[in-house]
């Protein structure tokens, strides 16, 4: 069943104006990110069982507040396991929609290994964000309403953190095969899936940091072909501003990675090109420091 939250499908014909790339504007879904799918996906299923009314989710900010939207929205608690770094746009959200937050030092690895061991002391149901398929199937809507809107797509363009949109996206298109090509993105300060030989180091996208990464994503990437590719954080405060600049779209790092790969590699792919921006959660005092170092 398609999301009672669809968001739209639009031509970025402003920035691209001789190539048919088009944008899925996942940050305008409720909690200004796409995790809220996850979030519903799984909701649904824990209350018709009638498990564990409280939720443990680590987040460097998005999944927590995907995870906070519907917990609200279905009367569960919510402890968030966040980064001592915590953006301060995503942390002030969060503290509005009453969760519980307990903020540590580390990363996302470092994250989901705390929120582990919370669950497991509270007895609340320990979300996985990205290798929980209650959580990630949530994210096949994505592919189909892209797919149905553009049918004849032959490249999905997607950021790579965690891996859960990556398993989500390759769930669906499993079950319907389609000529279409995906791309993850990752920053290149700090690679996870693709090769690199370099020393990572602090990126824009924080959203995309996580330590270790996961066996099964990698499997996935090998079965399934996915080219994973390195963004410069350069490119990616270049993308942002040209976002705003031409369609007057605010975008956080983590979503405007997409459109800078393209920017990059748009001779080489194939038409029609699918970027999905994925979350709006920054500060406008960061926007506006992106907007200022891209120009620079």
């Amino acid at each position: 069943m398609l999301s009672p939250f669809r968001v739209p499908l639009i031509r970025l014909g402003n920035l691209f104006p001789l190539r048919a790339v088009y944008a899925k504007c996942e940050f305008l879904a409720p909690s200004g990110c796409f995790k809220i799918r996850g979030a519903v996906h799984l909701l649904e299923h824990l209350s018709r069982e009638g498990s564990s009314r409280q939720l443990v989710v680590p987040s460097m900010g998005n999944t927590a507040l995907g995870a906070a939207v519907g917990a609200k929205a279905f009367g569960f608690g919510m402890v968030g396991v966040v980064p001592q770094t915590i953006a301060r746009a995503k942390d002030e959200k969060l503290q509005a929609l009453g969760v519980e937050l307990l903020k540590i030092a580390g990363g996302g690895s470092e994250l989901l290994r705390r929120a582990t061991e919370v669950a497991r002391e509270c007895g609340g149901y320990f979300v996985h964000p990205h290798l929980d398929p209650l959580w990630t199937d949530g994210y096949q809507e994505i592919a189909a309403e892209i797919l149905q809107a553009l049918p004849d797509c032959r490249s999905l363009v997607f950021p790579l953190g965690g891996g859960g949109l990556l398993m989500g996206l390759t769930e669906h298109l499993r079950k319907n095969p389609r000529l279409v090509r995906l791309f993850g993105c990752e920053p290149f300060n700090y690679p996870k899936y693709a090769k690199f030989e370099h020393a990572r180091s602090a990126t824009i996208a924080d959203g995309l940091i996580l330590e270790t990464p996961h066996r099964r994503v990698q499997e996935r990437i090998m079965e399934d072909g996915i080219a994973v590719h390195l963004v410069s954080d350069a490119d990616i405060q270049k993308a942002l501003r040209e976002l705003f600049e031409s369609h007057a779209l605010v975008v956080e790092p983590s979503s405007a990675i997409t459109t800078a790969f393209v920017k990059s590699r748009v001779a080489e792919l194939e038409e029609p090109i699918c970027v999905v921006l994925t979350g709006e959660n920054i500060a406008p005092e960061d926007h506006a420091r992106h907007m200022a170092a891209a120009s620079a």
